[in-house]
């Protein structure tokens, strides 16, 4: 076999082997996945190992602002991470807000020193505010309804 006539087998042969051991990955996936689908759609919600939904919500908290101003969400668990962007003690206040009042709901305090909290709250349908204790003045809105 030529030089030229090598340069061109060699690779031909290596894509149409990786071609064909993709397929084969595939075909075996494609199998593997039709076997493990339930049988009836009872059976999803049957299943106790599946794990529980849980929003995920980010705020900023700045030296002068907090962010994002208004938040929408659904009812149920969210997880909230709390973003530190002043280096100082923060203590993040969630209250409802009804017509006449508000209600405290939660607290989440963070240090310092650390950058980042998470906190899971429960919340149902209604209009929320947050706030960083020190500055109730500077406010954002999590607004809960069903989508």
């Amino acid at each position: 076999m030529s030089k030229k006539q090598q340069t061109i087998f060699w690779p031909s042969v290596l894509v149409i082997a990786c071609g064909v051991a993709v397929i084969l990955v595939l075909s075996a996936r494609t199998k593997n996945v039709a076997s493990t689908r339930p049988e009836s759609p009872t059976a999803i919600t049957a299943t106790p190992d599946q794990p529980e939904f849980k929003q995920r919500i980010r705020i900023w908290i700045h030296g002068d602002d907090i962010r994002p101003k208004v938040i929408h969400a659904s009812p149920g668990k969210i997880v909230i991470s709390v973003e530190n962007e002043t280096k100082a003690d923060l203590s993040l206040r969630i209250e409802r807000q009804n017509p006449t009042s508000s209600r405290f709901i939660d607290t989440m305090n963070l240090p310092a020193k650390a950058k980042r909290l998470q906190h899971e709250v429960n919340l149902g349908v209604g209009e929320y505010s947050f706030y960083e204790a020190s500055r109730p003045d500077i406010r954002g809105r999590l607004i809960v309804e069903l989508h």
